[in-house]
């Protein structure tokens, strides 16, 4: 298991110049989500994503630093892992039903940066655009992945503001699915 470390941005002219000259250029894809739950939105009402992205199921266990806003996932990608995973509701996947499905364009770039691979992630969301910087640590790695990612931040000369819009879930909920965006509010 790899733990994901991200934060969120705006997307700016000016990131987005350095992004594009400074790392290299990795894809640029259509990726379609489909988050799985339960009726009971066990899921989300406890931080776990189930997602099918392009014919792939994933879990992402998510908790968030309020005081740095970054997420740092536990990230799942066999059948066997997830439903091991799910174990502790009493599900596995077959027992959960598609709930939300977001659509984005990413284009991915990395960047070498101290003795890490950075990802950077820029998303093209029907309401809204913005990057992310990750890293990805094994999963027994005490790693302050704030400070690695601001160090970057000042490294490349970065200065987008942080990324405060709603999760893409929130937005995508509050069209498609009214009960899954009330749960997702409440958490």
């Amino acid at each position: 298991m790899n733990i994901e470390i991200e934060k969120k941005y705006d997307i700016t002219e000016h990131d987005l110049k350095i992004i594009e000259q400074s790392c290299d250029f990795i894809s640029e894809k259509e990726i379609i989500d489909e988050y799985f739950d339960t009726d009971e939105y066990i899921l989300f009402k406890n931080y776990y994503h189930l997602r099918k992205r392009n014919d792939n199921y994933e879990l992402k266990i998510e908790t968030t630093d309020r005081s740095t806003w970054i997420d740092r996932s536990q990230e799942y990608e066999t059948l066997e892992e997830i439903n091991e995973q799910l174990k502790k509701f009493h599900i596995n996947i077959t027992h959960t039903i598609g709930q939300i499905t977001i659509r984005t364009i990413r284009k991915k770039y990395s960047y070498e940066y101290k003795w890490y691979t950075v990802i950077f992630d820029i998303d093209d969301f029907e309401l809204w655009s913005r990057y992310e910087i990750e890293i990805l640590v094994k999963d027994d790695e005490n790693v302050d992945g704030n400070k690695i990612i601001e160090d970057l931040r000042n490294h490349l000369w970065l200065t987008a503001p942080l990324f405060t819009q709603p999760w893409k879930a929130v937005c995508a909920a509050k069209k498609q699915n009214p009960a899954a965006y009330k749960v997702l509010l409440e958490r």
